[in-house]
């Protein structure tokens, strides 16, 4: 069995906007660009070649993916990439449509603080030392 790729255009740097029967992504410092996913691809797979790729740093951001799914020739719907399933769905679609490539958007987050930063924050906060509000008021 030959193992084929599907090309994903993979957009960042910008946001997803839902239209009446499309799905666009814009902004003003917007990259694409092409890469190749294998069928069997899981969505940690995916996950890595998209950081690499993109230079996002893994480390400070989290990726929404979404897809831009065909629901017939002339109509789109944002499908969120979530796990294996979805990206196995996506690689799907050049075989259902006559479709040349898939795109998918990118939405980045902020890594939520882990809970070591946050006791290490609250600890701080609570070892510094207190001022005396009272005292500083007073003082002539």
């Amino acid at each position: 069995m030959v193992v084929t790729g599907v090309v994903v255009n993979c957009y960042w740097n910008g946001r997803v906007k839902k239209e009446q029967n499309d799905v666009v992504y814009e902004g003003a410092q917007m990259n694409v660009l092409p890469i190749k996913v294998f069928h069997g691809t899981t969505y940690t797979g995916l996950l890595d070649k998209i950081y690499a790729t993109t230079g996002i740093d893994r480390q400070t951001f989290e990726l929404n993916i979404i897809c831009r799914y065909p629901i017939s020739s002339q109509e789109y719907k944002p499908v969120p990439i979530k796990n294996d399933e979805g990206v196995e769905l996506m690689l799907e679609v050049p075989s259902r449509v006559v479709v040349y490539c898939v795109e998918i958007y990118l939405e980045e987050r902020p890594v939520p603080l882990r809970a070591e930063a946050i006791a290490l924050l609250t600890k701080e906060t609570n070892d510094s030392p207190q001022i005396d509000n009272k005292k500083v008021l007073s003082w002539k």
